[in-house]
């Protein structure tokens, strides 16, 4: 990505100097005289040479003749980066399901919508009326994909497949688990789905969950 830049940056230049000054021997007595811009046209260009970069590697990509399909629809998404976005998506999925497991999810509020928040803390609630407490060790990601994307008018979302390894135990107040095993790991599977709006950058929201069988 630096490279590319510098060398847009750098072509942009020659071209600009070229159109004013010409190529004839005469022309290289010219003394060119460098004033500083602003500190906002500074800003600006660097915008342009930016977009015009990301506009560049799109299209390069998109005539790649093995891409997939649904990669094709990721190059649609404004200010959207694969391996950020999923490297998120893994960490979001740790913190809420430890969150969960551990009835604290007010610490990861801002990372799911109101729907999913009141029915994580409606199973919650469940188990302290039966005084039960839960516990995860979370051992580690098997597979985490995009399974489906979808562009709506304002806002985008992506589904994402996670199977990991976990230890899941459900005990009562006197410590006898009812459900699970310490010496057991289990693989899950499940599929989250993440939105946000379509022009925004990193303001992902968890709105959906289900396990997947």
């Amino acid at each position: 990505m630096d490279i590319v830049f510098l060398a847009v940056v750098a072509v942009l230049l020659l071209t600009r100097l070229y159109s004013v000054f010409g190529s004839h021997a005469e022309d290289r007595k010219i003394k060119v005289i460098v004033k500083p811009i602003d500190a906002q046209t500074e800003q600006r260009i660097m915008e342009d040479i930016r977009k015009t970069v990301e506009e560049h590697q799109r299209t390069e990509t998109a005539n790649e003749p093995n891409l997939s399909a649904l990669d094709r629809q990721l190059l649609q998404i404004p200010n959207f980066n694969k391996n950020a976005f999923m490297n998120g998506a893994r960490g979001a999925f740790e913190l809420i399901v430890r969150a969960f497991y551990s009835d604290s999810m007010d610490t990861v509020k801002n990372l799911i919508s109101r729907k999913v928040y009141d029915a994580f803390k409606a199973v919650i609630a469940e188990r302290k009326e039966q005084n039960l407490s839960s516990e995860v060790d979370f051992i580690c990601f098997d597979k985490s994909e995009i399974k489906n994307v979808k562009i709506l008018k304002n806002s985008v979302k992506i589904a994402v497949e996670f199977v990991t390894e976990q230890v899941n135990i459900l005990k009562k107040a006197d410590g006898e688990v009812i459900e699970g095993d310490e010496n057991f790991i289990q693989k899950i599977t499940d599929i989250w789905t993440f939105e946000r709006n379509i022009n925004a950058k990193n303001e992902w929201l968890l709105v959906s969950t289900k396990k997947s069988v």
